[in-house]
């Protein structure tokens, strides 16, 4: 079923200006005293506001907030619709992790085409939630990308087990294979998938549905001869979410691949970053951006989180740059890393508080810069 539509606004200006404070700049060789796997917690703050839970209706009204995109451009104000689509209404094969996709768009830039307003960029951006997440988080990062004029799909799939049970397998290819069981559907010694409940077969699903339903918004941009057109599509996500945007950007060529709190697969059997990063890309490296927490410990050590981005690489385009003490464009960097907030990690709480807070809705207000960033900076 089809439900929850409404439309959001917030006034220019209102309180969304990037943070001036900086933080102190800490040594990423520095030895942590752990090292977390994740273990099925929700990886994003959940949409805040008046927006509660509420029994399947069509197009209700929701009135909450959302954030306008005034970094770069000059707009009055901008408008979100936000709806959401239970994945067995587009695909009554699908049987597990039923809870809705989220879709974002802001129809006066896709639809009206109006003045003033950033323009449509036939764009679609695929947000990939973390271990244990669902669609409704990261819902800051996602209205920003749309009132960027991107159509924006925070899609439900398969995330309950983590890549890292990967870590101890003396295969270099069991990173890829378990994550190509959640993108194609398919079958690993860790994971088994039906093709039906894959993230491609539910993208797909979702479009098809999205065309026909919703014709005026233009979702027939993403999909062409019966499969996703994936150069036209962005794909995004956290943590678990993030490795899958990586891999799918090396199988396929797409227009860019954002990371928060990824890519994360290291194997300490092979003491090695997994062996698919260094495979040949469909997509240019300098479409590629990582954004990471200097402490942030989950699924593998800061440290080896540089060796994996070595091995993708994407220092090929600078060193890493702290957003903290850098303005925009970040001397063009793909690696980017913030301290905030300065966090001790001495349990998983605070392990998971650095992980979740490059892409947190309560740090928008200080992280908006570096995601607009990453959704509009030059990769040609």
């Amino acid at each position: 079923m089809w439900e929850g539509e409404g439309r959001t606004r917030r006034p220019a200006g209102a309180g969304l200006r990037p943070s001036t404070n900086t933080q102190p700049t800490h040594n990423l060789d520095r030895k942590l005293p752990l090292s977390y796997e994740h273990t099925g917690q929700r990886r994003c703050a959940p949409i805040t506001g008046n927006l509660k839970p509420k029994s399947v209706v069509t197009f209700t009204e929701i009135q909450s907030f959302t954030i306008v995109a005034l970094v770069t451009q000059n707009v009055l104000s901008a408008e979100v619709t936000e709806f959401r689509v239970v994945p067995s209404t587009t695909d009554p094969r699908i049987k597990t992790f039923d809870t809705p996709h989220f879709i974002y768009v802001n129809r006066e830039i896709v639809v009206d085409h109006k003045k003033g307003l950033p323009a449509d960029r036939g764009q679609l951006l695929l947000w990939l939630t973390g271990t244990g997440g669902k669609a409704s988080e990261c819902s800051a990062f996602c209205k920003l990308a749309a009132n960027e004029g991107y159509h924006v799909i925070s899609l439900m799939y398969p995330d309950e087990i983590p890549a890292t049970v990967c870590r101890n397998d003396a295969d270099p290819k069991a990173f890829e294979e378990f994550r190509l069981a959640i993108i194609q559907g398919g079958a690993t010694k860790h994971i088994t998938i039906d093709q039906p409940e894959s993230i491609e077969s539910r993208l797909m699903h979702l479009l098809l549905a999205l065309r026909t339903r919703r014709p005026r918004e233009n979702w027939d941009l993403f999909t062409r001869d019966g499969g996703i057109k994936w150069e036209s599509i962005v794909v995004a996500g956290q943590s678990q979410g993030g490795g899958h945007a990586a891999l799918i950007g090396i199988r396929y060529r797409v227009e860019r691949v954002i990371c928060t709190g990824a890519p994360k697969d290291y194997s300490k059997r092979l003491k090695a970053p997994a062996a698919w990063y260094g495979g040949e890309s469909a997509t240019s490296k300098n479409r590629f951006f990582a954004f990471n927490h200097r402490q942030d410990p989950m699924g593998c050590t800061p440290e080896q989180l540089l060796s994996n981005l070595h091995a993708l690489k994407l220092d090929l385009f600078g060193d890493p740059v702290d957003v903290a003490t850098e303005k925009p464009p970040y001397h063009h960097t793909r690696i980017l890393i913030t301290s905030y907030p300065r966090v001790s990690i001495t349990d998983e709480k605070s392990a998971l508080e650095a992980h979740t807070s490059v892409i947190s809705n309560k740090n928008e207000h200080r992280m908006l810069s570096v995601w607009l960033y990453m959704l509009t900076e030059n990769s040609d």
